[in-house]
């Protein structure tokens, strides 16, 4: 059955969590019909309930342990990969389309419904356990945050926002309430209502819900989602579905049916003025065309594009759509009135942000229409020190208000503000966290060690939500850091008075551990240097005491490359397929070593290291990695190809030709066209 389970983990990951969902409002509902279509549509020989059946424990304390420990299998081959347990999250939320009272259990009776898909009885799966099912949905809630926008904007809700009796089941309940059906409605609804709203618009979700009823729309709705909205715990769900789907509707049928693109335009302040910005994960190309003559242009060695061709954003660009692409690069930005910009890490300039981050300090602009809600939003849950500029700023678009030295301490506070207003500025809410990690700090190394700090400088930690078990510092609890944690944001560990040494915080059975030190050790100045002495394009066969002559020092060679020192490339193990395409037109696959004999029998329990080690001697090309159906190229001194020489051009040119989309690099272009006329 694993192999049936992995089918329908990639047919979900596809269907709902796939490139094609950037942008769009991902709602993870899956009922029979739904499950059928994927069934056919993947061409997986098993149904959802049944493989997802076989592969519990049921009537053990822990019956949904063998899918956790397929998870964690899974995240050693990738860490960066969707959390795998796609299939049982997609069972309880079949379940909860099946809650209806049938004479011999209520409307409510989620658990029954649930172990009977499963098990095919009504008692083996319990409400005790399915603790274990909630954490997985917030930990695919917490990975879906972190990938930006590039796999659709998160509907799960965060822990505290689902009500006490639903503390558990509420997070497939809230994927269960808008079938597929109901929101091919809202498109012709949303436009009817703009058409008379326009000077309001986006509606927030209690309005558009009470609007639906009032006009009597909710009759082309579905049966579910007439008995849910009756429900009080369950209403505030859907207006909050309802005005999400409304902020990111984009007034276009053919683009709601596209869905959106790929990548997002972001808006970037700097040095008085506002301009676009893009940021491309995994591109490389220095420099990218695009359709109506947009070029991009590559900051530095980071993921983000400056844009040129787009103008500059002003009131009129960020109120319209506006869309660009070519091939695997396909940029769009759905109108939004709210604007709010962040500092970001990495270029430490204002970049527009999805999210507010209790304690972090932004810069906000509001539309004529948002302003009202962002004025209630900053009064309600803004720190003091705030500023509103009244003066007109060049920078600033026409009639947009500009709001200054904004943050929220408390993010208790901003949840509740921001749920009380929906709309538009209610798609900012903090994304919800599920793990205890670190943040900031003062790290000493942070290429060598991620979790070496600077003693005094020590690191905030996050607290998941909705955890109330004592949050421990080296086994004790500290009064001082309970008013910071009840404010809900990241907990400050500076000021504690801890001495230089390995700490861990604890979190009941959750732990993290970091170290503090004083200062690094800086190694003394040395006369002489031992390594091997190099002479002409060989190296000596013993180290000796070198003098200031070209030498072999560990990986250095100073002054000299000896031509017998291979090109060295890392990789990671997992993928489907690993190649090198030579410029001379050879063709290699790399296999990943297993660990050698000693490793294996000193350390029988020890995982094979992420990354691999793969030498070219005195040749260039491109790495070809296939993960997912997906080519990646990566190049290692490509050079200029020329194949025709080679004895194994044919099978170079369709493996070439097989991973023809894997970048957009240029230097691969040439490489496609050499494959093209050997295939000619």
């Amino acid at each position: 059955m694993d192999l049936h389970y992995r089918a329908w983990q990639q047919a979900l990951e596809d269907e709902f969590f796939g490139p094609a969902q950037a942008g769009r409002l991902t709602l993870f509902y899956v009922d029979d019909n739904v499950e059928r279509g994927l069934r056919e549509r993947y061409r997986i020989g098993v149904r959802l309930a049944e493989c997802v059946g076989s592969f519990l424990n049921p009537g053990t304390d822990r019956p949904y342990a063998p899918v956790e420990n397929y998870r964690w299998r899974r995240r050693k081959e990738d860490k960066g990969a969707i959390p795998a347990f796609l299939p049982l999250l997609a069972a309880s939320v079949l379940a909860a389309t099946k809650m209806v009272n049938d004479g011999h259990h209520p409307a409510n009776a989620y658990h029954v419904r649930f172990s009977e898909l499963l098990t095919g009885r009504e008692d083996l799966l319990g409400s005790d356990e399915f603790e274990a099912v909630s954490q997985m949905w917030q930990v695919l809630a917490d990975w879906q945050h972190r990938q930006g926008t590039t796999r659709g904007i998160c509907t799960i809700p965060a822990a505290t926002d689902l009500p006490r009796n639903q503390s558990r089941i509420g997070f497939p309940l809230s994927q269960a309430l808008l079938n597929g059906g109901d929101r091919q409605a809202l498109p012709e609804i949303f436009a009817k209502l703009r058409s008379h709203n326009s000077h309001a618009w986006p509606l927030d979700g209690e309005m558009l819900l009470a609007t639906l009823e009032q006009w009597g729309w909710d009759s082309r709705f579905s049966a579910g989602f007439r008995r849910a909205k009756k429900v009080p715990d369950l209403r505030p769900h859907i207006a909050r579905l309802l005005g999400n789907l409304a902020v990111s509707w984009d007034s276009s049928e053919a683009k709601a049916a596209r869905g959106s693109g790929r990548t997002e335009l972001l808006v970037k302040f700097e040095a008085g003025r506002l301009s676009w910005l893009a940021r491309v994960p995994g591109a490389e190309a220095r420099y990218t065309s695009l359709s109506g003559g947009v070029v991009l242009e590559r900051l530095g060695d980071t993921s983000y594009y400056s844009v040129d061709g787009l103008g500059v954003p002003d009131a009129r660009s960020l109120a319209c759509w506006l869309d660009a692409g070519l091939g695997e690069t396909v940029l769009n930005r759905a109108p939004t009135p709210v604007l709010a910009l962040g500092r970001d890490d990495v270029l430490g300039t204002w970049v527009s942000v999805r999210t507010f981050v209790p304690g972090e300090e932004y810069i906000v602009l509001a539309a004529p229409e948002a302003q009202p809600d962002v004025r209630r939003l900053l009064d309600r849950a803004a720190s003091p020190g705030r500023t509103r500029e009244g003066g007109r700023l060049p920078w600033v678009p026409e009639r947009w208000a500009l709001h200054t030295r904004v943050v929220f301490d408390c993010a208790v506070t901003l949840r509740q503000a921001l749920g009380e207003i929906q709309g538009t500025v209610g798609l900012l809410r903090p994304a919800q966290e599920s793990e205890l990690r670190l943040v900031g700090g003062l790290r000493l190394a942070p290429l060598l060690e991620r979790q070496l700090y600077l003693a005094g400088g020590e690191p905030s930690v996050v607290v998941p939500d909705g955890a109330s078990e004592a949050l421990l510092i080296d086994g004790r609890e500290r009064p001082e850091l309970r008013a910071a944690r009840a404010r809900g944001g990241p907990v400050p560990l500076t000021g504690l008075g801890l001495h230089a040494d390995v700490h861990t915080v604890s979190l009941g059975t959750r732990a993290v551990r970091f170290t503090t030190a004083e200062g690094l050790q800086v190694p003394a100045a040395v006369d002489h240097r031992c390594g091997f002495e190099v002479s002409g394009f060989k190296a000596s066969a013993y180290p000796t005491v070198c003098g200031s002559g070209p030498a072999l020092s560990g990986a250095d060679c100073a002054g000299h490359r000896a031509a017998a020192v291979p090109e060295v490339v890392l990789s990671r193990r997992g993928a489907e397929a690993l190649l090198f395409a030579a410029s001379d037109g050879r063709l290699w696959r790399i296999a990943s070593p297993e660990p050698p004999a000693w490793l294996a029998e000193r350390l029988p329990h020890a995982s094979a290291p992420y990354l691999f080690e793969a030498e070219l001697h005195s040749v260039g090309g491109w790495l070809l990695e296939r993960r997912a159906g997906r080519w990646r190229g990566r190049a290692a001194g490509p050079g200029t190809p020329d194949p025709a020489s080679s004895p194994n051009a044919g099978a170079w040119a369709e493996a070439v030709l097989a991973a023809r989309n894997c970048t957009t690099d240029p230097r691969w272009a040439a490489y496609v066209r050499a494959a093209e006329e050997m295939a000619q």
